[in-house]
C-alpha cells in the first residue's frame, strides 16, 4: 500500500528544470557496484527489482549482462553475460523485460546478428524478442518484430505497461529519432511506426507508467569537436503531443566526454538509471541511479 501511494504521489509531480538564471544544485547519483573499467551502458531493471540488465561494450562487440540479487534492498552481485543472448561476433544490447510473474513473458533487445550466418555480425540493428511461457520454461527462439524492421538501425525498445505501445529508436540520415508503434490488443502484430516530433538525436526513450512523462537523451553543449549528450524530459499530459525536451540540468554533468545517456525508469517510476562517463567512475561509461523524487517539485497551485 505504501508503495502504491508513492507511485501515485510521483505521478502528481512534474520534473524540476530550473530557469537559466537559477543555477541548479548538482545532484549526486549513486554508481552501481558492478561497474568496471569497461563501458557499461543501456541499464534496465526487472519489475521485481531482482535482475538488472545492461550492456558491456568491449573491444570486439557489445554483450548483454545481468546482475542479480535475492532481495530488492540487497547489493547487486557481479554481472555475467546472458547465455541466451551470446553470439560469436554480433552485437546485442538494450534489453526490455516485461513484468516478472506474468506469462508469457517477453524479453526484447536489439541485435545486428545475421541469423543466416549463425551468430555472425550483420549490417544493421533490428529489434527481436524471446518468449518464456512459464517460470520453469526456457526462452524460445529469437524472433524479429518484422513490422518495424528496416535497413536502418532500430534499438532501445520500451513497451508500455498494457503491452500495446512500443517505443524505440531508429537512425536515419539526420540522426536518431524516437518512434512509437501500437497494436489494438495485448498481443498480435504492431502497426505502422510513427516518428515522434523531436529534433534529431533525441532518442532512447523511457516512460512513466501513465505514459505522460518521458525521459530521453539528447545533444548537449559539446567539448571541442566531439558530440556530448545529456538527459532531457518531455511530457504529454493532455494527449496532444510531446513537449519540447527540457534538460535535466541538475543531473547532467559538464565534464564527461560522452555525457549522460541511456535513461531507464524503474517499472514503478520511482528510480531513474542511466549511464555516464562523469568523473569519479570506474572508467568509461558507468551506470548510476537516483530517486526520481530528487528530480521533481510539486505543481504550483
Amino acid at each position: 500500500m505504501i508503495r502504491m501511494l508513492a507511485v501515485f504521489a510521483l505521478l502528481t509531480l512534474t520534473f524540476l528544470v530550473p530557469a537559466a538564471d537559477d543555477p541548479p544544485k548538482a545532484l549526486k547519483p549513486i554508481p552501481l557496484p558492478f561497474n568496471t573499467a569497461k563501458d557499461e551502458d543501456d541499464p534496465h531493471i526487472s519489475s521485481d527489482e531482482l535482475s538488472f540488465f545492461y550492456t558491456v561494450v568491449g573491444k570486439d562487440k557489445a554483450e548483454v549482462f545481468i546482475s542479480q540479487r535475492k532481495k530488492a534492498k540487497e547489493e547487486w552481485g557481479a554481472g555475467k553475460a546472458v547465455v541466451d543472448l551470446k553470439t560469436k561476433t554480433a552485437n546485442n544490447r538494450g534489453v526490455f523485460l516485461t513484468p516478472d510473474g506474468k506469462f508469457p513473458q517477453y524479453l526484447f533487445y536489439a541485435t545486428d546478428e545475421d541469423f543466416e550466418k549463425k551468430g555472425q555480425k550483420g549490417d544493421n540493428f533490428d529489434i527481436y524478442f524471446l518468449i518464456k511461457q512459464n517460470a520453469a520454461a526456457d526462452w524460445t527462439t529469437k524472433t524479429a518484430i518484422v513490422t518495424i524492421g528496416t535497413e536502418a538501425d532500430e534499438t532501445h525498445p520500451w513497451l508500455s505497461a498494457d503491452n500495446r505501445h512500443l517505443f524505440f529508436s531508429r537512425k536515419d540520415k539526420e540522426g536518431w529519432h524516437v518512434y512509437q508503434v501500437s497494436r489494438p490488443g495485448v498481443a498480435g502484430q504492431f502497426g505502422e511506426a510513427m516518428k515522434l516530433d523531436f529534433p534529431p538525436d533525441f532518442h532512447h526513450a523511457t516512460l512513466t507508467p501513465d505514459l505522460k512523462t518521458m525521459v530521453l537523451q539528447g545533444p548537449i553543449a559539446a567539448k571541442g569537436d566531439k558530440k556530448r549528450f545529456g538527459l532531457y524530459l518531455s511530457t504529454n499530459a493532455n494527449g496532444k503531443g510531446w513537449t519540447k525536451p527540457e534538460e535535466l540540468k541538475a543531473l547532467n554533468h559538464a565534464e564527461g566526454p560522452i555525457g549522460d545517456v541511456s535513461p531507464n525508469l524503474s517499472r514503478d517510476g520511482l528510480n531513474l538509471y542511466f549511464a555516464s562517463d562523469r568523473p569519479g567512475g570506474k572508467g568509461g561509461l558507468d551506470i548510476y541511479t537516483i530517486p526520481t523524487a530528487q528530480l521533481v517539485k510539486k505543481k504550483e497551485k
